[in-house]
């Protein structure tokens, strides 16, 4: 009885391991038939081999986002639902704050002002290099007066907020590093800023409405209309240079 029961088993083993070995067989016959290629498709692959004998040759859309920079949805976020992230963080527990709107800010336009240097250095256009002047200027001034009314109101210039990657992202902050690589630059730069500002425009709308202090809503104001009119510029200038997108 045991011995019968003992065969049984070992072939409902044989049979499983069978099965087994057929999906993944099976799996792999899928894969090579879609031309699947964890490497990167033989299209890619090919034109990266151009590239290295004619530096011409168009790069690849990963290569021109800066080997996979967000871009204009920053990772597939909608673009309401980052306007919508960027309020909550000058809103914490759903009530409007000066201190987290200051906290927020002053790291969104560090950033800014990063990007801005990095366009002043591989901008194509004198129009983008005119725009990031503008940027670094009006934003380190700005930061400047964040951090005396912070130290006037709450005794210290310096924030204690910790941002996080779900923050960066809401408010469309992006990697210098990776920007500096992205080619055509000027549309990559165009393509980050754009919701960048968004984001910041976001914030200070809040800002405009809710605050008390003359100083903050001086300065929301004037981070509306600078960035309202600088994502009109931008917006006009990728359609002209970038038309087919």
């Amino acid at each position: 009885m045991r011995k019968h029961a003992m065969a049984a088993l070992l072939a409902a083993i044989g049979l499983t391991l069978t099965s087994c070995a057929s999906s993944a067989g099976g799996g792999q016959g899928r894969d090579d038939l879609q031309g699947n290629d964890p490497g990167g498709s033989g299209g890619e692959r090919s034109q990266q081999a151009a590239r290295e004998t004619d530096p011409g040759v168009a790069p690849t859309q990963d290569e021109t986002q800066g080997g996979g920079m967000a871009g204009m949805d920053h990772g597939g976020m909608p673009s309401k639902d980052m306007t919508a992230m960027s309020r909550e963080m000058v809103m914490p527990n759903g009530e409007y704050s000066d201190k987290a709107f200051i906290d927020a800010m002053v790291p969104h336009h560090e950033g800014a002002v990063e990007m801005a240097e990095v366009a002043l250095e591989e901008a194509d256009h004198p129009e983008i290099r005119d725009v990031a002047e503008d940027i670094v200027s009006s934003q380190r001034s700005e930061i400047r007066m964040f951090g005396e009314i912070r130290e006037r109101e709450y005794g210290s210039a310096e924030s204690t907020t910790e941002m996080n990657e779900e923050n960066t992202r809401a408010m469309g902050m992006s990697d210098p590093r990776e920007l500096a690589k992205a080619r055509p630059f000027d549309k990559a730069f165009i393509d980050e800023m754009i919701p960048h500002h968004q984001s910041a425009i976001a914030m200070a709308e809040v800002a405009r409405e809710e605050t008390k202090v003359p100083e903050i809503r001086g300065i929301a104001e004037d981070i509306v209309s600078a960035q309202e009119r600088e994502i009109e510029q931008m917006e006009g200038w990728r359609e002209q240079w970038y038309p087919k997108g």
